[in-house]
């Protein structure tokens, strides 16, 4: 994997991308790293590996799993770099440990062109960016943040494949963008609008007031940073108006340690979407999953271990073997769930297209929860909630849940939600948003309503409304949806 990339990443062949083809590359990184990173090298023999009696999958099972306390945290940025060296890389990317301290992740200009591999199919066949002349708006936030460089690399080295793309990458500014679309989107045959979901929802909403015909124009979302519903989609669709296409929103999965992981398709939208309206019991805990993509093993390799932890294996600048990535969720092999399509009835084949590669399911982060009467309160199941309310459009997006101590010593569990542009909040509201929650809580979670049962009034949320803005996001970060308690 690290040595040079010459990997052909084919999506319509399933045999390509099958574990068989996958597992040699991903064992022959572990042996690179073994050899190449002085960090690694220290770590294995710490926990009494030797790397020579690595060779089957059942080895590569007993290999110690990292993360960023064990491993990234307990060595220099050199010790974990391939050679001891920062000589390699070009760039460097930030993200927030949980001390405050950031840590960095070199990256090359390898690591561009194997993200630009992945996405050129994405573009080319998803965005027809090959048979038309695009504006990519990036509106991921740029500075040592990933993302917004990313998308920025990634998409000019797609561009210079042949494809007719302009890139503006006028990051997380509302109005920028919205100038800049409104000046290029008429002398191009389609935008393409990237971001991270609340600021594009703001986006097209703030455009929507300002008087910008989205419409009439041929645009297509390209959203990271955490997962979309499929409430969500639909309200993103009707804000935008015109072709209500499997193609026009598409969510990416990635994170700070390795950028981009894996996309939704056609394809995995459309059994995303059966999924949530069948009765058939296609993946364990189904009604859980929030984010349901494909992805190339050969370059993002993946091992699920118990409690549904999902470790990744890539050469992401710095090599991560086994990395825990604190997200829970499942692998499903192609041709395993293309057998059980028929329980899936009314999937348009015509449109989901030739996608022949592994799924993804995330149920979400292991962290973004709160602890209420031992009760774990999930941000997915809160989100979900809100989004399916009648109410939903009278709100930006964005809210902040924390469990509070009150004077009698009990627990409390807050909500503060923020208002869309316009609104103010009001005591009849408040009213409603608290009853819609703890109703529609109770309706996903039986521990939630055996603990109603069980406490009475005290299990009941405490909501909090707020103008629109006041809920402030550190740019280039990503929400924090659990609030620190006072």
């Amino acid at each position: 994997m690290h040595s040079s990339f010459n990997y052909r990443l084919c999506p319509d062949s399933a045999s390509e991308n099958s574990d068989e083809q996958a597992f040699p590359l991903a064992l022959a990184l572990f042996k690179e790293a073994s050899r190449r990173v002085p960090a690694y090298r220290d770590f294995l023999d710490k926990a009494g590996i030797n790397p020579d009696s690595i060779n089957t999958k059942a080895d590569f099972s007993r290999l110690p799993l990292m993360d960023k306390e064990n491993y990234i945290a307990k060595y220099s940025l050199e010790e974990v770099s391939w050679d001891g060296s920062l000589r390699s890389a070009n760039y460097l990317s930030s993200s927030s440990g949980s001390t405050g301290s950031p840590f960095f992740w070199p990256r090359s200009a390898r690591q561009d062109v194997i993200v630009g591999h992945m996405l050129q199919p994405l573009f080319e066949r998803m965005f027809d960016t090959k048979k038309t002349t695009t504006f990519f708006c990036n509106s991921f936030a740029l500075g040592t943040w990933i993302a917004g460089l990313l998308y920025y690399n990634a998409t000019k080295w797609i561009a210079d494949q042949g494809n007719a793309i302009l890139v503006a990458s006028p990051g997380i500014d509302k109005e920028e963008t919205i100038r800049e679309i409104r000046r290029f989107s008429s002398s191009f045959d389609q935008v393409i609008l990237a971001g991270y979901p609340p600021f594009i929802k703001d986006v097209i909403s703030f455009g929507k007031e300002a008087g910008v015909k989205w419409e009439d124009m041929n645009i297509r979302l390209l959203l990271g940073g955490e997962s979309i519903s499929e409430p969500w989609r639909k309200n993103l669709l009707s804000l935008l108006g015109g072709p209500q296409s499997l193609a026009r929103i598409i969510s990416v999965y990635g994170m700070a340690e390795t950028g981009f992981i894996a996309h939704e398709t056609p394809l995995s939208i459309a059994l995303k979407q059966e999924l949530s309206a069948s009765s058939a019991d296609i993946f364990p805990q189904q009604e859980k999953i929030a984010g349901f993509y494909q992805y190339y093993p050969a370059t993002r390799y993946f091992e699920v271990v118990e409690e549904d932890s999902l470790l990744l294996t890539a050469d992401a600048g710095i090599p991560l073997i086994r990395y825990y990535t604190r997200d829970s969720g499942g692998i499903a092999d192609y041709a395993a769930v293309m057998r059980q399509k028929k329980a899936l009835a009314g999937l348009p084949a015509a449109e989901v297209g030739n996608w022949q590669m592994p799924f993804l399911y995330l149920y979400g982060r292991k962290d973004l929860s709160v602890s209420f009467y031992a009760l774990k309160m999930y941000v997915g199941n809160v989100k979900s909630a809100l989004e399916q309310s009648p109410f939903y459009s009278q709100l930006s997006g964005l809210f902040t849940m924390r469990v509070e101590q009150t004077a009698n010593f009990d627990q409390r569990l807050e909500f503060t939600i923020e208002l869309s542009r316009g609104q103010e909040p009001s005591e009849h509201m408040t009213h409603i948003v608290a009853e819609f929650l703890h109703h529609k809580l109770q309706e996903t979670s039986s521990e939630y309503t055996k603990l109603c049962t069980a406490i009475g009034e005290r299990a009941t949320p405490h909501v909090t409304l707020v103008p629109y803005g006041t809920i402030t996001t550190v740019p280039g970060k990503k929400h924090k949806w659990v609030a620190a308690s006072t």
